[in-house]
């Protein structure tokens, strides 16, 4: 069943990806909830400066818009908005500077094992964003067969 219109939250999130091939996760103050970064787009804004901006609004960090990839656009129910969707524009984004700092409404951040779905490191299992499960990290789970069935 697709939502209607007033229940589709329009956001920009990233696949931030270190070299080892973990990608970064937020957890947003008061949820348990663990989602890729990025937020809400603005109306009249873009949905890759709305990406950029979250990014620095929310961990520091300063990307060029030419090291985004796009991904493709995917449907998931909100994490933290019950009875509501969103609707990701979502972006690859290669990461190899030091951890980003949480701040803003951002509580935690944390590097996800996409292969286990626990954290790199350390294997703690944690809550994740129906986004996430659904849509990204099958796509790298696919990826990554497909490196090594080639070799790579």
């Amino acid at each position: 069943m697709e939502p209607s219109a007033d229940k589709i939250i329009r956001i920009a999130v990233s696949a931030l990806e270190r070299p080892d091939g973990a990608i970064l996760l937020v957890r947003k103050r008061g949820s348990r909830i663990f989602m890729q970064a990025g937020g809400k787009i603005e109306p009249g804004e873009a949905p890759l400066a709305t990406l950029l901006r979250e990014l620095d609004e929310e961990l520091a960090l300063s990307l060029a818009p030419e090291a985004a990839a796009y991904l493709g656009s995917f449907t998931a129910p909100a994490a933290n908005e019950p009875g509501h969707w969103v609707q990701a524009e979502m972006f690859r984004l290669r990461w190899d500077g030091p951890d980003p700092r949480p701040r803003a409404e951002i509580e935690e951040a944390m590097w996800l094992d996409p292969p286990t779905g626990a954290e790199a490191g350390t294997g703690r299992r944690v809550p994740l964003a129906s986004l996430l499960e659904a849509h990204l990290l099958p796509m790298l789970r696919r990826e990554r067969a497909r490196d090594r069935a080639a070799g790579r």
